[in-house]
């Protein structure tokens, strides 16, 4: 080597001799939490005095431009005859074709006392065939220039893939081994769940995944989507073949199951690709638990302590709307200007452009076939946490008193243009079909949801305003440092703070 270098070694605490030769412990400073610390910094609009470069008036804002005119994609539909509905998108641009098995259940079919299943059984679907073993299996496709990938989530299994044109039914008939020949390889399996304990393990470590973890189960009660879709480190032990074996037999079944392609393939290309898949694999009854509720007694201040933290992390919110509510894309767009809109969010202009208190903070609505929360999510340093609370409460609390002309024309004018990619790529065009088949959408429901932007009113977003962003109605988690931080959360007005453990539970 010979050279001038720095070499580092990061080593378990009191673990010195794993340490290089002759190395000197750094020393690491470490910010103190000072309250009232704060330098006094606002960033407002127009007080930038900059001169401009040239003749360039840099003062003004160059207009917009016409908005694009969008024609929805043709889609070819049919379900086959073992109930697995088809859609396709035909597009010819690339010789390339992206598709996407989806099968709804992930989390939501397992045993409750035994989360993680479909998930492993995600892992370990591409870890070989049982005519191919995970190394035959992996060549086999990059062989093809494809790729397959297998994952599960809260509420489905999905097998995503993509593929040259020219390869498609070579590329189908092994998503068809996928399926319908797995493996059950113990070795495999057993790598697949270490790698996840692992991840689990690490969990609680970051408080990005902590805050997750824990605003899940504030906002979901005892509903079995409280639960990590990874499971807990307790019940992955207790997890076996037989178990992936049984979720298999029962939930991976055709009825429940909807095949997307979007590229340069045909339908019926696709379906007949499809034969094998139709005629192997049979239907099934599946038994899907009922949707969790919200309830107001949820709402309220809660604290997860992480001693010495230097930064808090904040997650505020409730459980709002399915993706089929007739209220559910009109409240995204309400809450643009809150805190969807990236730099053009008041959420964002106030804590970071006009504070300085944190990178980045948005807030959304999500939901799916079953209702999802409304969030607010920011990390902030730990000194102004109480701050930053009560700006995010005043500020939704105020946002349908205060939205005026210009956030609606803001407003408008952002959804309405960002719709020009909505049907571009063909991952786009994908997530079209996929909300096809999950919600029951028309195939131009971009072009109704345009339509919803432009006939948008601000007597509307006050209504929406006061209907979903009652302070008083939402939970308000911190993770954080308690010893600095927790009794200065009495003065937000929303009752005394909660202590909870790193699994949501309640502190005596």
């Amino acid at each position: 080597m010979g050279r001038t270098r720095v070499e580092t070694s990061f080593v378990p605490r009191g673990r010195l001799e794993l340490t290089l030769a002759d190395s000197v412990q750094a020393a690491v400073v470490i910010e103190p939490i000072v309250q009232g610390a704060e330098a006094e910094f606002t960033v407002e609009r127009g007080t930038d005095e900059t001169s401009p470069i040239g003749d360039l008036d840099r003062s003004i804002e160059p207009p917009l431009g016409t908005a694009p005119t969008l024609t929805a994609p043709t889609v070819a539909r049919d379900t086959m005859t073992n109930g697995l509905e088809v859609l396709v998108i035909e597009d010819t641009e690339l010789p390339v074709v992206e598709f996407e098995l989806r099968l709804r259940g992930g989390l939501l079919l397992e045993d409750p006392t035994q989360p993680g299943v479909a998930n492993l059984l995600a892992q370990t679907m591409t870890e070989g065939t049982a005519s191919k073993t995970p190394d035959e299996l992996e060549q086999a496709i990059d062989l093809l220039g494809a790729s397959i990938n297998v994952e599960a989530d809260a509420q489905s299994l999905t097998l995503r893939g993509r593929t040259l044109a020219r390869n498609w039914a070579a590329t189908v008939a092994l998503v068809e081994e996928i399926l319908l020949e797995p493996r059950w390889d113990e070795e495999r399996f057993d790598l697949a769940r270490q790698r996840v304990q692992n991840q689990l393990q690490q969990r609680p470590a970051n408080p990005f995944f902590l805050a997750n973890d824990v605003f899940r189960k504030l906002i979901h009660g005892d509903h079995l989507l409280a639960q990590n879709p990874a499971g807990s480190l307790e019940t992955l032990d207790t997890v076996t073949i037989p178990d992936l074996q049984a979720y298999y037999q029962s939930a991976v079944v055709p009825n429940e199951a909807a095949f997307h392609a979007a590229g340069a393939v045909s339908f019926d290309q696709v379906a007949e690709s499809l034969a094998g898949i139709v005629g192997r694999w049979q239907p099934g009854e599946v038994t899907f638990p009922e949707p969790p509720a919200w309830d107001d007694t949820r709402a309220g201040v809660y604290f997860v302590d992480v001693p010495g933290a230097a930064q808090s992390r904040l997650m505020i919110g409730k459980l709002a709307l399915t993706a089929t509510d007739p209220d559910f894309y009109p409240a995204n767009v309400m809450n643009y200007r809150l805190g969807g809109g990236g730099f053009a969010s008041d959420l964002m202009q106030v804590l970071r452009e006009g504070k300085g208190y944190t990178y980045g903070i948005g807030s959304a609505f999500t939901g799916t076939e079953f209702p999802g929360p409304f969030s607010i999510s920011s990390g902030v340093r730990s000194n102004v946490t109480l701050e930053s609370l009560e700006l995010i409460r005043d500020i939704a609390a105020r946002h349908g008193a205060e939205f005026d002309e210009e956030d609606l024309a803001v407003t408008k004018g952002f959804l309405i243009k960002n719709n020009a990619g909505a049907f571009e790529t063909l991952g786009a065009k994908l997530g079209i079909l996929a909300d096809m088949s999950a919600y029951g959408f028309d195939a131009d429901y971009v072009l109704q949801r345009e339509a919803i932007v432009q006939e948008m009113t601000i007597d509307r977003i006050r209504e929406l305003a006061d209907n979903y962003l009652d302070p008083a109605k939402m939970v308000w988690l911190v993770v954080g440092d308690a010893a600095t931080q927790r009794d200065r959360l009495t003065s937000l007005g929303l009752g005394d703070p909660i202590m909870v453990d790193r699994r949501g539970e309640r502190i005596p």
